[in-house]
This record gives structure tokens, C-alpha cells and sequence, in this order.
């Protein structure tokens, strides 16, 4: 038996009820609940509106920010911080004229908080300052430089810090605990509230501080949830193109139901202050029956402030997924009819928000949810009464009260559904914008995998937005396999290499370029990534992207950062709707030691720390830097996440870094 409103004493239901329709009346008007509202949408055989409502007075530039957790987040702080010390000689920073970015996973944590801030929160408050390696102290205070320990109250390396929640032994400050507590008094089983667990984990830990995810758990608001209450918005550009766009539709939603990227004059209208934003994840899509896979299909999904949806299609079986997008707000809803040429009707049960699509980006994480859920449900039946009582307390209002048998009979019922969850990985409704014809039919329940588990770059997917929109592209590839070389082969660019059409295989450290039709040389079986190559490769480019990235970071005694320049020849690919035949300028920059910097810290304390974490590894801090693993440690503290920006922030930046030359250069051609 799940927790039920039956299992308060009767004078507290009674209480309840007689509230019931107030309450209702009360968040029903806030609610993003209409019946119906009209979306247009845009197949990709015509204009792309991303492309058409970037700004275009700033550079032909993009950047992208790979995946990688809170490690991925904490290197693209630091890139940001970087790009904007950078100034072309009008003494604009470089930041302020990125045209796009595209993001994935912990990129796009960082990205969604860049773009979608408060407009309260200025630059320097988010990104804070850059220092010289000399000026980085660890534990010292009333210095003159940066106390790595201390994380300012707005700065966007706050977020790995919060992360803690999840492996806390206390259960009392587990955010599953949270979680479970809320969704299981209001009588919601497992088995509907599992697959939004990781986008209120994400709500609470990414978005929260910044004022974009606003649930408050309370058994008091018995009809809301983590998914679905009343202080959830969808997102757009600008309240003037909502206006011109959205707000004009016969059946709209109302303004007060979104909220907008930052934009230049601080209140929603005009032109944004950041970059058109493009975040990647990946809708599964059907396996044929005659091929043997290696792993589901997962077909490329891009989601921007003005519209959602898949532009390529599956390339191993017919799958409607596909047809190109619609508005974003509309992502998600349930398809009613296509009323007129471009336009649809649709149901919205729910709005659709920054923690939805910021969950899906980052999706590799919740599917290992359960044995840390199952965990905190063990840690919960293990509290005494006074506290699980005093725990469940803080979700009720004066005069509600609980009876702790029936909470420790649910919490038993609930543990054992835990093992009988297929997945947590996020489920929504999706319908394809090349089957609107088929009305409401052309519905259907998808799972959402994580951008990185299929193209970690970004890369590809900001190339299916923009097809030859642009000429110039900064790839910042922020992730954990260490750049070296062993036995004459270079191991790097590990991440890009599908990009290539080469495959990698982790346990025999080799590359081979892959067989038709996606074919594993090593396996043999058809590689989901096998279908991702989007840049020529007959000259063996991408050899010498390996060769360039070592050398650039001095070899063996990595004494710089790890980057290289190449116009590339982009080819068509099916998967992600590229046409192809056009050439880019793309500055590849993985992450990796420099002791170039490394070694001009001072303090000692730091110092020590650092050459610990590198040459002991495990739980110690500074584990691996600048390889954290995130798979292992999702958390990093306040000294790990300021001291791996501040190398970045000086790598993208200093004048002593060949890399800012090469970023600068890029921007003034």
C-alpha cells in the first residue's frame, strides 16, 4: 500500500477536503492547463527560424560546449570567463559576439544558466573574475587574489557543490528523500513518478539557485508535483518575438507563462544578450530486425528558445521520427489536429520547461538512479521514529499530522517496486512534425538519451541547425580521457573521432575507420555512432588532428593547451539531416594538464593538493585533475570546480597562451 492522504488522522483530512476547492481555484488560474493551444511548425524542407532569428550583427562564430557532468560545466565556466576577458581592438569581448552555442549535457547545464539567468545577475556576478595561476590560494582569505575554497552566492561553479545531495548518508538531507516523501504521501507510485526523478534532481541542483525551477515540495499542495505546478514556465527568445510569434496564434498561451532568454536592455523585449542557444539530446528510435546493434538507435534531437525537433531521420529502418520542429513551447504536448498549412493544435497537460530539456541533455545519469534511490529508500526505514517523523513533518502545515506505521509499511512497498523499474530516463510524448496529418494517432511515448551518449561535441548537431550558416567554430571537448601517447599512438580526440567516421576502441586503445553501414570493425555488430561522420577524411585529417592536439600541448611535457585549427569538408549525413559540401574553420580545444600554468602556482598548500590528486587518484581531491571523472563523482568541491575554471579561464585568455591568439585571430578574420 502506497502513502495516501488516508493515512492522516481524520480531523487533518476533513481539514483537507473542506480546503480542496479553494485550493484548486487557487492554482488552477497559474496553471499552464488550457484545453488547447495552437503552435506552428516548421518541416525541414523549409527555413530554419533559429537561423533566421539569430542576430546578425554578431560574428560568424559558434562555440560548443561538450559533455562531461559537473566537470564539463566547470571547464565551460572557465571558457566563458575566458572569452569574455578576451577583446577585439573596439575592446568588446569576444563572448558578447558568439553568433550560437551548442551544448551537451554538463555543457548545457552551464549554457541553459548562461543564457536564462535573472537579468539581476550580471556577468561578473555568474562568471566571476580571472586570475593568474600566482593568485590562487587554497583556505587563505584577506589576500590579494582568490580564496579557491570560497564559491560566490551567483557564480555558476556553485552547481557541482549542490550535487552533494545525492551521496549524502544522510537521508535527512537526501534529495531522494525529498523526493520520494512528496510524490509517495500524495499517493503517486514508482512506477508514474520514476522517469521525472533526474529532471527534479536537475531542477533542484542546476536550475533552482538561478530562479529557473521554482517547485517547493508540500503535502499542503496535494494537486502539484515536481513535474506539474503552477510555477513552471516554457521558454522563448524574447517577450517581443513572443509577441510577433506565439502571442498572435488564435488559441495562445499567455505571456505569463514564459520566461525569456537575457536580453540587451535587461527586460525581455529586444535583442538577446547571448547567443541563439542550441541544446542536444536524443530521441531512441526503432532497431531493425535484420541488423544486430550495439545499443538502441538514437536519433538526434536539437531544442533552441524558438523551436524543438529532429531535422535528420533514422538511417538503419523506416521510423516517422523526424519532419523537423516545432515551437518550442509545443515540444511535448499531445498532437489534437493541423488545423491550417503550418500550424497545429495541440493538448497541454503540462508546460514544458528548462528542467525538461536540461534533464534530457544530461540524460546518462538517471539511468543510474536506481540503486541510489533504492539506497535512500533502506536509509529512510533505518531512521528512528522521531526523525522520520520530524522529516516528513517539514513537508506538512501547522495542524497536519502522520501516523509513522502506515509511513513505514510504504516506505517497505516502495523500496520493492524500486527493483522492478525497467529505467529512469526520462519519457515524455512526442509526435513528429512529419506525421501531423495523422492527428491525434501520430502521438506516442519516447525515451530520451543523453546528447552525449550518441555525439558528445555538440558539433554536429549546431551543423543540422545551421546546415552553411556558418563559417567558424570553436569546439571546446571538455571530457576525461587524458591526452598522452603510449607504444607510438596518440591517444586523443577520442570524442571527435566519429565524427570522422573513426571508431575507438577503449580496451585495445585502437582507432579503425568504420565499415559501411555503421559496421564496428572491431565488434562486428552496428555501432549507433557508426552513422555520426560529418567531415571528410580521405587525407587522413583526422591523424593529424590527433598529431595537433599533442603537439600543441608539448607532448609529454604538456606545456600548453591542447588545440588545433582545420577547415574541414563537411559531407552529407542522413542521421542528422546535414546536406553537406561546404567547408568550416573549426578550432578543436580538449581538455588536458598544462603545466605551463600548473607550475606557476605559489601557494603551497594548492600546489600539494594538486600533485596529489594527479598522482594518487580516487576520492582524493583534485582527483585526476583536470580529468575529473564525473561518473564516479558527479560532486566537486568549491577548490576543485574555481581551480579547474581559473586554468581555463588563463587558457582561453593570457597572453602567455598560444590559444588565445588562435581564438582571437578566429574572431578578427
Amino acid at each position: 500500500m502506497l502513502w495516501s492522504p488516508c493515512a492522516l488522522f481524520p480531523q487533518v483530512i476533513a481539514f483537507r477536503v473542506a480546503n480542496a476547492t479553494k485550493l484548486a481555484k487557487s492554482t488552477q488560474t497559474n496553471k499552464f492547463t488550457m484545453t488547447q493551444y495552437q503552435a506552428s511548425i516548421y518541416p525541414n524542407t523549409g527555413t530554419n527560424p533559429v537561423v533566421t532569428n539569430a542576430d546578425e550583427n554578431r560574428k560568424n562564430v559558434a562555440v560548443c560546449f561538450s559533455g562531461g557532468g559537473s566537470r564539463a560545466l566547470t571547464c565551460a565556466w572557465g571558457q566563458m570567463l575566458g572569452l569574455s576577458c578576451l577583446l577585439d581592438s573596439s575592446g568588446t569581448s569576444l563572448l558578447d559576439q558568439v553568433g550560437y552555442v551548442s551544448s551537451v549535457s554538463g555543457g548545457t547545464w552551464a549554457s541553459v544558466l548562461y543564457t536564462f539567468r535573472p537579468e539581476s545577475i550580471s556577468d561578473a556576478d555568474f562568471l566571476g573574475l580571472s586570475y593568474v595561476p600566482s593568485q590562487l590560494f587554497y583556505g587563505q582569505t584577506g589576500i590579494d587574489g582568490m580564496n579557491v575554497c570560497v564559491m560566490g552566492a551567483t557564480a555558476l561553479g556553485k552547481v557541482p557543490q549542490n550535487f552533494s545531495n545525492l551521496s549524502t548518508l544522510n537521508p535527512l538531507k537526501n534529495i531522494f528523500s525529498d523526493f520520494l516523501t512528496d510524490t509517495l504521501l500524495k499517493g503517486i507510485p514508482l512506477s508514474t513518478s520514476s522517469k521525472w526523478l533526474w529532471m527534479y534532481i536537475v531542477g533542484k541542483n542546476v536550475l533552482a539557485d538561478f530562479g529557473l525551477y521554482s517547485f517547493k515540495n508540500s503535502l499542503f499542495t496535494s494537486s502539484e508535483t515536481p513535474w506539474n505546478y503552477a510555477g513552471a514556465k516554457s521558454f522563448s527568445l524574447s517577450a517581443s518575438y513572443a509577441a510577433e510569434t506565439i502571442f498572435k496564434t488564435e488559441q495562445a498561451p499567455r505571456a505569463s507563462s514564459f520566461i525569456y532568454a537575457r536580453t540587451q536592455n535587461g527586460n525581455g523585449s529586444g535583442k538577446s544578450a547571448c547567443p541563439m542557444l542550441i541544446i542536444n539530446t536524443n530521441i531512441i528510435g526503432k532497431n531493425p530486425s535484420a541488423v544486430v546493434m550495439s545499443g538502441p538507435v538514437q536519433i538526434p534531437l536539437q531544442v533552441s528558445a524558438i523551436a524543438a525537433g529532429i531535422n535528420g531521420r533514422n538511417p538503419c529502418t523506416a521510423d516517422e521520427i523526424g519532419g523537423g520542429s516545432v515551437d518550442s513551447f509545443a515540444f511535448t504536448s499531445s498532437l489534437v489536429s493541423s488545423p491550417s498549412i503550418g500550424k497545429v493544435s495541440a493538448n497541454f497537460p503540462r508546460a514544458y520547461t528548462l528542467a525538461d530539456i536540461t534533464a534530457c541533455s544530461s540524460a546518462f545519469y538517471a539511468a543510474t538512479l536506481a540503486e541510489p534511490l533504492h539506497a535512500a529508500l533502506s536509509q529512510m526505514q533505518d531512521l528512528s521514529d522521531e526523525d522520520l517523523h520530524r522529516h516528513v513533518s517539514g513537508l506538512l502545515r501547522i495542524g497536519e499530522r502522520i501516523i509513522l506505521k502506515d509511513i513505514r509499511a510504504n516506505l517497505s512497498a516502495a523500496e520493492s517496486q524500486v527493483s522492478g523499474l525497467a529505467d529512469l530516463v526520462p519519457q515524455y510524448n512526442y509526435w513528429p512534425v512529419s506525421a501531423t496529418s495523422q492527428e491525434a494517432s501520430a502521438n506516442r511515448s519516447v525515451e530520451f538519451s543523453d546528447g552525449g551518449d550518441l555525439e558528445n561535441t555538440g558539433v554536429a548537431g549546431l551543423l543540422a541547425q545551421v546546415q552553411g550558416g556558418i563559417g567558424n567554430v570553436i569546439s571546446f571537448v571538455n571530457g576525461a580521457e587524458v591526452l598522452e601517447m603510449k607504444n607510438t599512438q596518440i591517444f586523443a580526440a577520442t570524442q571527435m573521432a566519429p565524427l570522422f567516421g573513426v571508431c575507438y576502441d577503449a580496451d585495445q586503445r585502437l582507432f579503425k575507420d568504420y565499415l559501411p553501414l555503421g559496421v564496428n570493425p572491431f565488434t562486428g555488430l552496428t555501432d549507433p555512432t557508426g552513422f555520426l561522420q560529418i567531415f571528410e577524411n580521405t587525407q587522413a585529417q583526422f591523424d593529424a588532428l590527433r598529431l595537433g592536439l599533442y603537439n600543441a600541448n608539448g607532448g609529454e611535457a604538456k606545456t600548453g593547451a591542447a588545440f588545433l585549427l582545420q577547415t574541414l569538408n563537411v559531407v552529407e549525413n542522413t542521421l542528422f539531416g546535414i546536406k553537406g559540401g561546404w567547408e568550416i574553420n573549426i578550432l578543436w580545444v580538449q581538455n588536458a594538464i598544462n603545466n605551463t600554468w600548473q607550475d606557476q602556482i605559489l601557494d603551497p598548500i594548492l600546489k600539494q593538493k594538486l600533485q596529489d590528486g594527479q598522482t594518487q587518484g580516487g576520492n582524493t581531491e583534485f582527483a585526476n585533475f583536470p580529468y575529473y571523472s564525473t561518473t564516479k563523482k558527479i560532486y566537486a568541491t568549491a577548490a576543485e570546480t574555481n581551480t579547474l575554471a581559473q586554468m581555463w579561464a588563463w587558457n582561453v585568455s593570457h597572453s602567455e597562451s598560444a590559444l588565445s591568439i588562435a581564438i582571437l585571430k578566429m574572431f578578427n578574420a
